[in-house]
C-alpha cells in the first residue's frame, strides 16, 4: 500500500487529517496510559493516604496545623476522631478543644467559646505517600523500615507501621525500647541506625522558641547558669534564652530544667516558682484529655510530662567558639548516670564517655577547631553514645555502647536531687548541660530531643497511660512473620494487641507485604493569606488559592 505522506502531491506543512483516525489515537492513548498507570500501581508504586496518627510524627494522619500563641512553635494535633465514618460529617462532640505546646506546656483554645469549630485552625487531610512495591521482591526488609502491609484481620485494609522485629526473633518490649534475641540467647537492644535515629527523635524543647508571655509573668527559663546560690552568675543571655554566652577560665555549667506551667494566665504574674518535670512520652498529637499528659507520678514522686519517663535524650545546638580554645562538655543524664562528650576546641578532639556500673570510653577527631560555628548533636539512644558534627556522624575509637540486662533496664529509676542550680550531682530533674572550661563559647537554638518510648501495654487503658505498664512484653516470632509497632506508642494499633485473648495474632505474614513506605509526595496545601474558601467536603475546605507544601515533602525514614 502506498503511504500518502510519500505523495507528491503534498507539500512540506500540509496536514493529512483521517476523519476516524483522530478520535480513534485519542481513545487508543487514554488506554495505553490507563494501562501504563495500573501497571506501575500494580507493579512498582502506589500513592495511599494516612488516615489516623498512629505513625506520628513521621507521618500524620487527619490534622491540624498550629503555631503556639506563647512561644510561636509550629505542631500538630490529630483530628481524626471528629469526623463520623458513616455519613463523612463533622461531630462536634469529638472536636479538640484544646492544645498543649510541646515546647513552653501552655494550652491553647481549638474552639470557639460554645465549643463550635474555629475556621482559624482548620483540619487537613493526612499525608500522601508513595509505597515503593517492588522493594522486597529483591531484597529483604530491614528493621526499621516503614512499611504498607494488610491488616492480618482482615485484607481488605492497608496498615502502615514501623518493621522492629525479623522472622525468627524473639521480640521483647522494655523500658521502652526493642530487645531481640533468637533462640536461647540474651536479649539486646535493638539500636537504630543514624539516620533513623535522628529522624525518629521527638522535640521537647527549643530555645529559639521564646515564650516571651510567659517570661514577662515572672516564669523562669529552662535554661539557667548552675552557679550555687551566692556565686557570680556566668553564663549570661542578651535574648531572653535564645543563646547563652560564657568566657570562663574555671568549669561553668549551664543545664536544661523541663518546665512547665500549670496554669497559666498572661495578666498574672507566676505567683511561685514552678517545679520541674522529667521528661516524658507526651506527644503533641494526642491531645485528647483520655491520654495522660502532665502529672504527678505516684512511682517517681514528681511530675512526669507523659504518662512513662523517657531517659533517652539528645541535645542539638550551634555551638560558636569565640576565642578557639578551651573545652566544651555536652552532659545527658539518665537514671542518675551522667552520659559526656568532651571537645577540645583547639585540637578538636573529643571524648564520649559513660560513668557508672557499665562504663565506655571513646575517642574521636573532628572539624569543631579553633574559631568558628558547628552544629553539634550529642544523644545518648538505645544504650549508645553519638556525636554528630554538621548533620554527619562523627566515627570514634573505642566503645560507644554497652549491654545492659533487660531486667537491669526495666529496674532503672530516675535519680532525684532537686533539680536546682548549685547541685552538681547528676539529676534526672537537670538532665542536660553544657560546661565550658577555659574559653569563651556561646551556645544557641539548643533542642531537648527524645526517643520513641514504646509501650509494654496490650489494653487501651495500658496506652493512654491510665492503667500501669507491664515490666516487659514477649513475641516469639516465626518463618515468614514481621513484627510491626506504630511511632505514635500510644495511639497505635499494632502487632501488640490484634487478635483475641484466645486466638492473639502478634504478626504479619510475609504474603500480606505490599511494600516499603518511600516518599511524603503530598503533605497537604498551604492556603494564602489571602485565600477564600470555595467548598467543603468531609470536614475538609477547599481555600483558593493555595501553594504546595514544599517543606514537609520528603523520604520516609
Amino acid at each position: 500500500m502506498t503511504n500518502p505522506m510519500n505523495s507528491p502531491a503534498l507539500r512540506p506543512g500540509d496536514i493529512l487529517l483521517n476523519p476516524r483516525g483522530g478520535w480513534r489515537e485519542t481513545v487508543e492513548s487514554i488506554v495505553v496510559a490507563f494501562v501504563l498507570a495500573l501497571l506501575f500501581r500494580s507493579f512498582e508504586a502506589e500513592a495511599f493516604v494516612i488516615p489516623t496518627g498512629s505513625m506520628a510524627n513521621t507521618l500524620m494522619g487527619r490534622h491540624r496545623d498550629l503555631t503556639c500563641e506563647t512561644c510561636g512553635t509550629s505542631f500538630r494535633v490529630g483530628a481524626s476522631k471528629e469526623l463520623n465514618d458513616g455519613t463523612c460529617t463533622l461531630n462536634p462532640r469529638a472536636f479538640v478543644r484544646q492544645a498543649r505546646c510541646p515546647s513552653c506546656g501552655v494550652s491553647m483554645r481549638l474552639t470557639d467559646a460554645a465549643g463550635n469549630y474555629e475556621h482559624a485552625y482548620p483540619s487537613f487531610a493526612g499525608d500522601r505517600i508513595l509505597v515503593e512495591k517492588f522493594a522486597y521482591d529483591f531484597t529483604e526488609p530491614k528493621r526499621w523500615d516503614v512499611m504498607v502491609f494488610k491488616y492480618p484481620e482482615d485484607a481488605k485494609t492497608n496498615y502502615i507501621k514501623r518493621l522492629v522485629g525479623l522472622p525468627g526473633e524473639t521480640i521483647a518490649i522494655a523500658a521502652g525500647d526493642i530487645w531481640t534475641s533468637r533462640a536461647d540467647d540474651t536479649p539486646l537492644i535493638a539500636r537504630k541506625p543514624p539516620d533513623r535515629m535522628r529522624a525518629m527523635l521527638q522535640t521537647v524543647h527549643d530555645s529559639a522558641k521564646v515564650a516571651t508571655p510567659l517570661l514577662d509573668a515572672g516564669f523562669p527559663e529552662a535554661w539557667a547558669d548552675w552557679s550555687a546560690v551566692g556565686e557570680e552568675r556566668r553564663w549570661t543571655t542578651s535574648d531572653r534564652g535564645r543563646s547563652f554566652t560564657v568566657t570562663a577560665t574555671e568549669p561553668a555549667m549551664l543545664r536544661w530544667r523541663r518546665l512547665v506551667p500549670d496554669v497559666f494566665d498572661p495578666e498574672r504574674r507566676v505567683a511561685k516558682a514552678p517545679e520541674p518535670a522529667l521528661v516524658g512520652d507526651f506527644q503533641p498529637y494526642n491531645q485528647d484529655p483520655e491520654y495522660v499528659g502532665l502529672h504527678r507520678s505516684r512511682k517517681h514522686g514528681c511530675l512526669v510530662d507523659g504518662a512513662h519517663w523517657v531517659g533517652d535524650l539528645a541535645i542539638e545546638c550551634q555551638l560558636k567558639s569565640i576565642d578557639g580554645v578551651g573545652v566544651v562538655t555536652f552532659d545527658l543524664v539518665k537514671a542518675g548516670i551522667r552520659h559526656v562528650c568532651s571537645i577540645d576546641l583547639a585540637t578538636g578532639s573529643a571524648t564520649l564517655a559513660r560513668e557508672g556500673d557499665d562504663p565506655v570510653h571513646a575517642t574521636a577527631v573532628t572539624a569543631v577547631r579553633g574559631q568558628g560555628r558547628w552544629t553539634i548533636l550529642f544523644s545518648n539512644v538505645d544504650d549508645e553514645l553519638s556525636l554528630a558534627v554538621n548533620g554527619r556522624r562523627v566515627k570514634t575509637e573505642g566503645t560507644t555502647a554497652w549491654h545492659r540486662n533487660l531486667v537491669d533496664a526495666v529496674d532503672a529509676t530516675p535519680v532525684l536531687r532537686g533539680g536546682e542550680p548549685g547541685n552538681t550531682g547528676p539529676c534526672d530533674l537537670a538532665p542536660a548541660g553544657v560546661t565550658v572550661t577555659g574559653g569563651s563559647v556561646q551556645v544557641a537554638d539548643i533542642k531537648i530531643l527524645r526517643d520513641i518510648y514504646y509501650i509494654a501495654s496490650t489494653t487501651q487503658a495500658g496506652l493512654f497511660g491510665r492503667e500501669a505498664e507491664e515490666r516487659f512484653l514477649v513475641f516469639p516470632l516465626y518463618e515468614d512473620q514481621f513484627f510491626m509497632l506504630g511511632d505514635n506508642s500510644s495511639a497505635s494499633k499494632d502487632c501488640r494487641a490484634w487478635g483475641t485473648l484466645d486466638e492473639p495474632l502478634h504478626h504479619v505474614d510475609r504474603r500480606l507485604l505490599v511494600g516499603r513506605a518511600l516518599v511524603v509526595w503530598w503533605p497537604h496545601a498551604v492556603p494564602t493569606p489571602w485565600n477564600v474558601k470555595v467548598g467543603e467536603r468531609c470536614g475538609w475546605e477547599l481555600r483558593l488559592p493555595f501553594l504546595p507544601n514544599f517543606a514537609r515533602m520528603r523520604f520516609v525514614r
